[in-house]
C-alpha cells in the first residue's frame, strides 16, 4: 500500500475554517479600536474648542464686561455675546460641518461684591454632539462641560 503525502481538500477547508473563526474576534477589536479613536478625537476637539472659547473671552477687556453686564444681579446667568469669541465661533461652525450635530452653548455668570461691583465673570461652556457612527442613537448625546472665571483686576488690588 502506498503512503500518501500532502493534505486533502477537506483537511485544507477545515484548517481555513478554524483559522477564520480564530481571527474574527481580532477583526472586531481592530474595528472597535478605530471607532474609539474617532470618538476620542471628537471629544478632544470639542474640549479644545470649549477651552479656546473661554480663552478668547478672557482676552476681552474687563471694561466691556462691566459695560455689558453691570445691570445683572450676582448669580444671574446670561448667554455670552458671540462678538466675544468670533474666531472660535468660526472654528465651531467649521467642525459642525464635519460632525453635523454639535451644539455649543456659552453662558456667563457674574459675581458681585457687596458694593455692587462685578468681581468675577464665570464663563461656562456646554457642548453636546452625536457620533456619526450611530452609537449615540435617540436622545443619547456626548456632552462636555467646561468653565472658568475671569477676575476683575480692579477689585483685587
Amino acid at each position: 500500500m502506498k503512503m500518501r503525502t500532502g493534505l486533502s481538500m477537506l483537511e485544507i477547508m477545515i484548517g481555513v475554517f478554524i483559522f477564520a473563526i480564530a481571527f474574527i474576534p481580532l477583526f472586531r477589536v481592530v474595528q472597535y479600536g478605530g471607532k474609539s479613536t474617532v470618538k476620542i478625537n471628537n471629544y478632544s476637539k470639542v474640549a479644545r474648542l470649549a477651552q479656546r472659547l473661554i480663552e478668547e473671552c478672557k482676552h476681552v477687556p474687563f471694561k466691556i464686561y462691566l459695560k455689558d453686564y453691570q445691570e445683572m444681579n450676582s448669580g444671574d446667568t446670561f448667554v455670552v455675546n458671540q462678538n466675544y469669541y468670533p474666531q472660535t465661533l468660526a472654528a465651531i461652525n467649521e467642525f459642525n460641518e464635519e460632525l453635523k450635530s454639535l451644539t455649543v452653548e456659552a453662558e456667563l455668570t457674574v459675581k458681585k461684591l457687596p458694593d455692587n461691583r462685578i468681581s468675577e465673570v464665570w464663563i461656562n461652556v456646554n457642548a453636546t454632539w452625536k457620533e456619526g457612527d450611530g452609537t449615540t442613537e435617540g436622545d443619547n448625546k456626548r456632552q462636555l462641560r467646561l468653565g472658568n472665571a475671569i477676575r476683575n483686576p480692579d477689585c483685587y488690588m
